[in-house]
Parts: C-alpha cells; sequence; structure tokens
C-alpha cells in the first residue's frame, strides 16, 4: 500500500463495526511508563483501516453551525457523558462544600447569564468546559470573549430534532512555554481549576515531556507546531441515545476537518481506551504513557471532605491504566 491512506468516504451499509480492544500498561509495568519507542517515521493518518468502523448514519456538524443553545448542550452533553465514563472523571470527589460565595454568584459571557448549577463532577466539568474552551479563560470578567478557534475546529453530532447527541472539542495546541494563567478574582473559575487541578497536572506534564520528545526526533512536526499546524482534540463524548459504535465518527471526522483546515498534526491524551483504540485505528502513534497508580497525589478518603479534592483510594483513579498521549500525521 502507497504511503497515502485517504479514500473516498464509502461506509459500510450494515454498520460500523466496534472498535479493537486497546491494551494500555499498567502501573506495574514500569519499563513501559513514559516515553514510548517512536518510529523513524510517523506513519500517515490511515483512512482506509478506520473505515469499516465509520458511521453513515449520522452528519458531524462544526459547532460554528451551532447556535449557542445547542452550544451550551453541546458542553452539558460532553460533561455529563465524560464524568460518567472518565476513569479520572468519575474517581475524583469535590471538595464536600462549595467556595463562599460561588453558588449565590453569577456568570456573564456572550452564552448568557447563568448560575453555577448543583455541586457536582457534572456541572464542574461542564463550567470548566464553558470557561476554558468556549470563552478565552484570559479575557475580562467584564468582557469576555467567545472562543471562536476552538468552535472552528470542534464537531457535533445532532439529530433532526437539533439535539446533540455527542461532542469532539478540540482546539489550537498552544506553545510549549504558553503560560497558564487563568482570570483573577473569578469565582466560576477558581472554584473549576481547583477541582480539576490533580489532573491538569497529570496532563500538562505528560504533553511537555511528549510535545517536546516530538519536536526532537521530527523536524516536520516541529516545523509544523511552530507555524501553529498541530491541533489538540482535548475532549470527545456521546450521549446514551447514541451507540458507542457511532461515536468513532467524531474522532474520524476530526481528523478530516483538521485536514481541510490545513492541520499537519493532531496530539491527543487519550486517558480512556477506547479513545486509544480510535487512535490507533486511525493510524495514530503512541508517544508517552503517564500511568493513574504509580503514586498516591489526592488526599484519600472515602467521603468528600472540606475544601479539598479526595479520592477513596488517593490515586487519580480507581483503574490500574493510565493516559496514552498520542500523535496523528494528517499531511
Amino acid at each position: 500500500m502507497s504511503e497515502s491512506r485517504t479514500c473516498e468516504r464509502t461506509i459500510p451499509s450494515e454498520g460500523p463495526r466496534a472498535l479493537p480492544y486497546c491494551a494500555y500498561p499498567s502501573a506495574r509495568d514500569v519499563a513501559h511508563h513514559g516515553l514510548q519507542e517512536l518510529p523513524k517515521v510517523l506513519p500517515l493518518v490511515d483512512f482506509v483501516q478506520a473505515r469499516p468502523h465509520r458511521s453513515a448514519q449520522h452528519k458531524m456538524i462544526p459547532a460554528t453551525r451551532l447556535v449557542p443553545a445547542q452550544v451550551l448542550e453541546m458542553a452539558r452533553v460532553v460533561a455529563t457523558a465524560f464524568v460518567r465514563r472518565n476513569p479520572i472523571s468519575r474517581h475524583l470527589q469535590p471538595p464536600k462544600h462549595p467556595p463562599a460565595g460561588l453558588m449565590g454568584a453569577r456568570h456573564t459571557d456572550p452564552f448568557g447569564h447563568d448560575m453555577f448549577g448543583p455541586w457536582t463532577m457534572e456541572t464542574i466539568h461542564y463550567w470548566s468546559i464553558r470557561l476554558r474552551l468556549l470563552t478565552d479563560p484570559t479575557s475580562r470578567q467584564s468582557a469576555i470573549r467567545v472562543n471562536e478557534e476552538v468552535l472552528g475546529q470542534s464537531l457535533a453530532i445532532v439529530n433532526q430534532a437539533g439535539e446533540v447527541l455527542g461532542g469532539a472539542f478540540n482546539k489550537p495546541t498552544p506553545p510549549l512555554d504558553a503560560a497558564h494563567a487563568f482570570r483573577q478574582g473569578d469565582l466560576f473559575m477558581t472554584a473549576v481549576v481547583s477541582c480539576l487541578e490533580p489532573a491538569r497536572i497529570l496532563f500538562n506534564t505528560q504533553n511537555t515531556d511528549a510535545m517536546e520528545a516530538l519536536c526532537t526526533q521530527f523536524p516536520a512536526f516541529r516545523d509544523a507546531y511552530a507555524r501553529g499546524k498541530v491541533g489538540h482534540h482535548a475532549l470527545v463524548a456521546r450521549a446514551n441515545a447514541l451507540a458507542t459504535e457511532e461515536a468513532f465518527e467524531l474522532l474520524a471526522a476530526t481528523m478530516e476537518h483538521y485536514q481541510a483546515l490545513g492541520y499537519a498534526y493532531v496530539v491527543i491524551a487519550a486517558s480512556h481506551q477506547w479513545t486509544g483504540a480510535a487512535c490507533e485505528v486511525l493510524g495514530g502513534v503512541r508517544v508517552h504513557f503517564a500511568p493513574f497508580q504509580a503514586q498516591k497525589t489526592i488526599r484519600e478518603s472515602v467521603e468528600p471532605l472540606e475544601g479539598t479534592v479526595t479520592s477513596p483510594n488517593g490515586f487519580l483513579s480507581n483503574k490500574d491504566s493510565g493516559s496514552m498521549f498520542y500523535v496523528i500525521r494528517l499531511t
């Protein structure tokens, strides 16, 4: 087979096949932690191999074509599903009570004027998406801006009634030396960032190590990164109304969408092995593995405690697995 693995999008009429099982290392597999052995040349995205797993049932819609209410619905669908299925999000426990003043406060941005809502992980993830992806987390609280780049790169599955069934949030990959400065004095932002900080530390460390390795080994990747042509697939999730097999289309269509936008690579931190399987079917290469249970990094408690994030076992997850960082070459 030639290196070019793109093809006309002909989808099997009998429906998509389930993705193959994707094995990850465990905490005991120390030799397989950290940076992985990289090939001399990164393979091109493999749409031929992915074709049996794709779906003709649903059409992908760029988030720019959604009305504001649908954009927020997409955020809620992804947040709710993410907490139910993601091994970290369903394991961490937020503090027993929200920060003082949060429940009576209101947040205003171009999507509306809203209160925080229930103090649950689902709500926390919803606001994380709204504050850090849909809008610019560095803009002034009195003049919050829509993050047009994220909307332009993200995709949704919408049924005939206009209901969002699934979504893929994608964003540009920031430079390694970019400051992660969030808006100060924002009760919503402070609450969200503090609750998700344990996971953010793991992913930021993994991202730095993986991106440095890719830039060192592959000059073409380093050049694309410098030109802003490396996309980042951040979140993907489906509502219960959408079959698991149908959700792969969000990943495959994301790669096609990034190709159309002129991107050369996409990177993904896959903390769920379904996402890892999707990456590997598309020809993704493993770059870095970060285990969830290498050491206890969270306050251990069966019940939520005041003022701190906890987990029942002190680990990021009760799953003896981890996050695998992938790169997919598009051109």
